[in-house]
């Protein structure tokens, strides 16, 4: 009798560890399927991406203002050439020369001590406080400045930058905290509603993000839009007057 029942619960335990087995196989197997799947669809989605930022720098090209679109956002792993310019030249929306408070500030706002990377690490991300607008040519600062006046608040101040002519970075913006995703990205839709408001075909193209480390003036408070050209504007338009009649003389 007790032989018999021992013989049953270990029969019984051999069978449900079988069964435990299988059912953990069948996991393993089910959850490494998911994995190529969501792959797959991972790539899918980075290609149609690419495909419809390609389509909206044709459609800017063309002067169609593209339809409202979610920004891209990528981590990058490249180096210097990754950074924005400087703040050095930079100039607030209004100011003709000269280097704003704001931007020698955040110059010297990169030293971090070891309170600060506990915080990185830990803490809240820092509200971005900072927003540079690089543009190509002084040609289009008066665009920019436009928009900069609606896109600053009590909290935002924005900047612009004009870049050198030797300068050919991307178009994309940039930010310096990896937690900065979501906030960036705002500000950046934000920045695309009003150059379709004003009309500007080229900046209401979609724009590539990237996540850099935080270094020297690129603090975690800062978001960098780096902007296409903008095309030259259009001749003005010549206006023919008409060739003066000579009258025949009186007899």
């Amino acid at each position: 009798m007790t032989k018999s029942l021992l013989s049953s619960f270990v029969t019984g335990t051999r069978a449900l560890l079988v069964a435990q087995l299988i059912a953990c196989v069948g996991a393993v197997a089910l959850a490494g399927w998911t994995l190529g799947v969501t792959n797959q669809v991972l790539r899918e989605r980075n290609r149609l991406q690419e495909r419809v930022i390609q389509l909206e720098e044709a459609m800017a090209a063309s002067g169609v203002i593209p339809p409202a679109s979610t920004a891209v956002v990528a981590t990058s792993t490249q180096g210097d050439a990754a950074y924005p310019g400087s703040l050095a030249n930079a100039r607030e929306p209004g100011a003709d020369t000269g280097t704003s408070d704001s931007a020698s500030a955040a110059t010297g706002a990169g030293r971090q001590n070891i309170g600060n990377v506990i915080n990185s690490l830990l803490g809240p991300a820092p509200p971005l406080r900072v927003v540079v607008l690089h543009v190509r040519a002084d040609a289009d600062f008066a665009a920019a400045e436009k928009i900069a006046r609606e896109l600053q608040s009590g909290d935002v101040h924005a900047l612009i930058n004009v870049m050198t002519a030797s300068d050919q970075r991307p178009s994309g913006y940039a930010y310096f905290d990896g937690r900065q995703s979501r906030a960036a990205a705002d500000i950046v839709a934000r920045f695309h509603d009003l150059a379709r408001q004003q009309q500007v075909a080229q900046w209401s193209a979609q724009l590539r993000g990237t996540a850099l480390p935080a270094r020297d003036e690129y603090t975690a408070d800062r978001l960098d839009i780096v902007l296409p050209p903008l095309p030259p504007p259009p001749p003005p338009p010549v206006i023919e007057t008409p060739a003066a009649t000579i009258a025949p003389p009186q007899p």
